[in-house]
């Protein structure tokens, strides 16, 4: 839906977000059936702070890396796209640790298997309960999960194809004081 491709699938069934291509139509978010894209309201890049700059100061001084103001910090960290103000957001699961994962695993010439790569929700969850792992691997732990019968797929029944799946929560029939 979005008019300038800014959401994309990458091959490997991701769906991508290009935050510099993004004119923050809001199309994707108005389509999502799951209401998880959010607008950027907020100035990260500090555009503000720069036209305010641009007056009375030399243009050399304008520009000189600064590490102790917060957009100096961001250039440190080349994983992060700083994203514009008037873009939509939206969970990459964590594009840039499964490339650097995948860059590991080349330069060893291993294969991927469970535990190489970690989305940062489920490596701060401490039930363990959010698995990410590769479908295709019947042995991995998120394809176990993923086969279980108490597996339930957000909106199923309109086909939108989700591999984003939740476990129902396991219920005693005997236990009449909770009935």
């Amino acid at each position: 839906v979005c008019p300038v491709l800014a959401t994309t699938h990458s091959s490997e069934g991701l769906n991508q977000m290009t935050y510099n291509r993004c004119i923050g139509t809001r199309y994707c978010a108005n389509n999502c059936p799951y209401k998880v894209r959010r607008f950027n309201w907020l100035d990260y890049t500090g555009t503000d702070k720069l036209a305010q700059a641009q007056t009375g100061i030399h243009v050399e001084d304008r520009f000189k890396y600064n590490p102790t103001d917060s957009l100096g910090r961001l250039v440190l960290n080349p994983d992060v796209t700083v994203r514009a103000r008037g873009v939509m957001e939206k969970c990459t699961f964590c594009v840039q640790r499964l490339q650097a994962a995948k860059l590991e695993l080349k330069k060893t010439g291993a294969a991927p298997k469970d535990g190489d790569f970690e989305t940062a929700c489920s490596q701060s969850c401490p039930s363990g309960a959010i698995i990410f792992g590769d479908l295709n691997d019947p042995e991995s732990q998120v394809a176990k999960a993923y086969a279980a019968t108490r597996k339930y797929l957000a909106l199923e029944e309109v086909k939108t194809l989700p591999k984003v799946a939740y476990m129902v929560k396991v219920r005693n029939p005997n236990d009449t004081a909770n009935a």
